[in-house]
């Protein structure tokens, strides 16, 4: 018998404890009471249904052009991305708008990119430089999160937008975006949408990347992301297309800078809570010592890398709306209704992981396949993460190098709870996350030469 969906159990919120306690507790609380599908209202807001089973993803895996991303519909977060960012490839319309972009996107973020190689092996040395110099001097780093900021920004300006940016302004870009997308996210009713779009601090914001992509395309490089996206939008004889390519490169960019980001952030916290696993990183390199490096090469620090994803996956919780009627655990959701697929319970149910509070990469040593609908930290289907294989490349060589230079724990004067997990754009740690830092007696050379000559690609015309 098909349920109605007014019939799913209800979970009801309150604006105090949604503010108080952040989205993750909550649908954590109501998922342990209901142990499945169930509708979460909050007061003023929509409802939404949420799904937090590998049953609910295989049947999204079968039935994937159910539920797609709502980009046009108020409050969602896709839909404020899309006023601020258009047609970037993360807020694309389903179809061709997607399929474009996506078309146009994969081949500019592959890790075997000669400049994009260049930058990853830079971008490793310069973090590995930072814990150095910090173990030397007061013995420390204050704040992890913008260290980690400048590791993503080296590891992609230089790739997609050439020596016009710098590094700084860069940041900057990222921190404003962070900005411009939680005040929205805030304002954000299922009404207001005019209001948003012509915001003085939006659209002061827009004007700013479109300055920034205008004066890195007078200087393009032909190697960059930004000469590619140019020419297959041909701006120069159609005008019209620079709202789509300021959009396209600054939505990767930001993706290409957050994303990587916060995944080092929690790789690195997750590491520092357990220093043993640091020494097996750094025995994993010692092997490596006279071999050409690859992330099959590398099968510990690929377990550290998946690990932290599965605890701490960047985007816990997968908004989408139902294109038609649909029914799950015998609850018929009709077209239109608002769901979450969530990462975070999956990833953190005992019924598909042993002991899943524990941070233990032996059990992705184990593992011989990993099951879709149980290990999902790059979203699912079709449109997932783009830039998934060359995040994974960055994040296993950064962590390859600095495990053999570095020993790092945590500050013990710096309170634990910083270290609780807050969803707002990304999920990130809730305070300031500082480190104690010493280097290696002895350093072991890790290289990307060997590998850059067996991978060496160019940028496709």
């Amino acid at each position: 018998m098909t349920i109605s969906p007014q019939q799913l159990p209800t979970e009801h919120v309150t604006l105090k404890r949604l503010h108080s306690f952040g989205i993750l507790k909550v649908i954590e609380d109501g998922f342990k009471q209901h142990q499945g599908a169930f509708r979460l209202i909050c007061e003023g807001e929509s409802e939404l249904v949420i799904l937090g089973k590998a049953g609910h993803v295989q049947y999204w895996l079968d039935h994937y052009d159910s539920f797609v991303k709502e980009v046009h519909k108020l409050p969602s977060s896709s839909a404020v991305g899309r006023i601020i960012l258009g047609d970037s490839l993360t807020f694309a319309k389903d179809g061709e708008e997607w399929k474009n972009g996506r078309k146009m996107t994969a081949p500019l973020v592959s890790p075997k990119l000669e400049r994009t190689h260049a930058a990853m092996a830079e971008a490793a040395d310069w973090i590995t430089e930072r814990f150095l110099t910090a173990g030397s001097g007061a013995g420390g780093i204050d704040d992890i999160w913008p260290v980690c900021v400048e590791w993503a920004a080296r590891n992609v300006l230089d790739p997609f937008i050439g020596s016009a940016v710098s590094v700084e302004e860069g940041m900057r870009f990222v921190t404003l975006n962070h900005e411009i997308f939680f005040r929205m996210i805030q304002m954000a009713t299922a009404d207001n949408q005019e209001a948003l779009r012509n915001d003085p601090e939006l659209l002061a914001y827009q004007a700013k990347i479109r300055e920034l992509t205008e004066r890195a395309l007078v200087t393009a490089e032909p190697d960059t992301m930004i000469a590619a996206l140019a020419q297959t939008l041909d701006v120069e004889h159609q005008p019209q297309n620079m709202a789509s390519l300021v959009n396209m490169l600054m939505g990767n960019l930001f993706g290409s800078i957050d994303n990587p980001a916060t995944n080092l952030c929690w790789c690195l916290i997750h590491l520092a809570r357990n220093p043993e696993v640091i020494e097996r990183i750094r025995e994993e390199a010692e092997k490596l010592e006279d071999v050409a490096w690859s992330i099959q090469r590398c099968p510990v620090t690929m377990a550290v890398v998946k690990e932290s994803l599965r605890l701490t996956p960047v985007s816990p919780i997968i908004e989408r709306t139902t294109s038609e009627d649909v029914e799950i655990d015998g609850y018929r959701l009709e077209k239109g209704t608002n769901v979450m697929f969530s990462p975070w319970l999956i990833h953190r149910n005992e019924e598909y992981w042993e002991n899943p509070a524990d941070f233990n990469i032996d059990r992705f040593l184990q593992l011989k396949r990993l099951d879709p609908t149980t290990y999902l930290p790059f979203g699912q289907g079709k449109r997932n993460c783009v830039g998934m294989t060359l995040s994974l490349n960055q994040l296993a060589f950064t962590l390859l190098k600095l495990c053999s230079e570095c020993r790092f724990t945590l500050d013990p004067q710096m309170q634990m709870l910083n270290l609780r997990p807050k969803f707002d754009t990304n999920l990130h740690p809730r305070g300031v996350v500082a480190f104690q830092v010493a280097a290696h007696s002895s350093v072991l050379p890790v290289s990307l030469a060997s590998r850059h000559s067996e991978q060496q690609a160019h940028v496709p015309s």
